[in-house]
């Protein structure tokens, strides 16, 4: 009997635990040091969680034949459903019938809703001009509506997409505008996700005091609510500010506070973040054991529940520890992983970033001037694509960098007479 099995048997058997049960979850232990500490009921209870997810999504997960016979409500759900598991090539196709089958019927809301997810699309994948396009059709029909949680919900939009350009003042004025909505709508949850983007910000910007002060508020409205999900990822939040501050005690705390919430209630995917930023601490600390542990856990968990997305930014990550390790080998096996899933999911914001870091690895550890330039080349011109001008002038700076060494090796022409 498996696992699974296990909990399909009525209840009044389900009380002891049989001999072959209990084997499997002492081997279950043993593959996973994260539970090691784990009651029987705890796995128990994960196990069925997930079992219950697993066939969940079995029994709702309709194939494209049946696009057609499917109103633009479930297109729109079912195509939300696979963006928020970050599985976007397969979210695209329904998004976009349930477009189509909204502007056919007039159906305005529906409309707006999917723009919405079209454009978080677009910026999951890094497309972030279509993105802005998209959100300026879904505002549009928003103020068209006169529907304030659709404007609050295209205002959040543009203040991820000016955030992920650098264009942080923009970005915060944007949050505020649907921070202004929520407000009007005494929608409490909503504020909780703003305050955290906004804390998010403000760390980019080194602004600390504003940094804390957002996730803070953003940490004590998720308590207030009962929202144990957005508790942990306001801890996350913190924590990674303690982190640019250097109080790194402080920093880990905040981590394991949050794992604590995400471990008991089987949140793999908040898990994982918490594991991700505690080895971005080690990263700092320079503890690189450490870390690449953190991120090898973060990585099996991405892996298990298909999140391939932030897979590839994992490997993109355990690169750059290799890296630091002097083991240039197993750097450049996680980089060209993490390029062949950003590029064959669409995710150009990260190719961009594995194709700088790529050129950074021939030019300054591996020595290859000119496929280190192949590389910076080909970082500039997918941020140019998407906008980053800051990021496209520091690939270009190296990129000439490389051009410069590579023609101060070449050996002097000779003369022939």
């Amino acid at each position: 009997m498996g696992l699974f099995d296990w909990f399909r048997k009525p209840k009044q058997e389900t009380h002891n635990i049989s001999a072959e049960i209990q084997a499997q979850l002492n081997s279950l232990r043993k593959t996973r040091p994260d539970i090691q500490g784990w009651s029987d009921v705890q796995l128990m209870a994960l196990i069925q969680q997930q079992a219950k997810q697993a066939e969940t999504a079995q029994a709702a997960a309709p194939g494209e034949a049946d696009i057609e016979h499917m109103s633009a409500d479930e297109c729109g759900a079912l195509g939300q459903r696979l963006l928020d598991q970050s599985r976007c090539q397969e979210a695209e196709p329904w998004l976009i019938a349930g477009l189509e089958k909204a502007e056919h019927a007039g159906d305005l809301k529906n409309q707006c809703k999917t723009l919405n997810l079209l454009s978080q699309l677009c910026i999951e994948r890094g497309d972030l001009a279509q993105a802005m396009v998209l959100q300026q059709q879904a505002l549009g029909v928003a103020e068209r509506l006169g529907d304030m949680r659709l404007q609050s919900l295209s205002y959040e939009n543009f203040g991820t997409i000016f955030t992920m350009q650098g264009l942080y003042p923009q970005a915060i004025e944007h949050y505020r505008k649907s921070m202004e909505f929520f407000e009007k709508l005494g929608d409490e949850q909503g504020l909780v996700t703003i305050y955290g983007s906004l804390g998010n910000v403000y760390i980019h910007q080194g602004d600390w005091a504003l940094a804390i002060d957002a996730s803070e508020k953003s940490l004590a409205l998720s308590i207030k609510l009962g929202k144990d999900q957005f508790t942990a990822e306001a801890y996350v939040n913190l924590a990674n500010v303690y982190r640019y501050q250097g109080r790194f005690e402080l920093a880990i705390e905040m981590c394991r506070k949050s794992l604590s919430i995400t471990e008991r209630l089987g949140l793999e995917h908040s898990s994982a973040y918490s594991y991700g930023a505690l080895a971005d601490i080690y990263l700092v600390q320079r503890d690189l054991e450490e870390s690449s542990k953190m991120y090898e856990k973060t990585l099996a968990i991405m892996g298990r529940i298909g999140d391939e997305s932030s897979t590839g930014i994992i490997y993109s990550n355990l690169a750059n520890v290799y890296r630091l390790m002097g083991d240039t080998a197993r750097a450049l096996e996680h980089y060209r992983k993490a390029l062949d899933i950003a590029e064959r999911i669409g995710n150009w914001h990260s190719a961009a970033d594995t194709y700088l870091n790529l050129g950074l690895l021939y030019q300054d550890v591996i020595g290859d001037p000119a496929l280190a330039c192949q590389h910076f080349e080909k970082a500039k011109a997918l941020f140019e694509m998407m906008g980053l001008s800051k990021d496209a002038q520091k690939a270009a700076r190296n990129c000439v960098r490389c051009k410069t060494n590579l023609h101060s090796s070449k050996p002097p022409t000779r003369k022939t007479t």
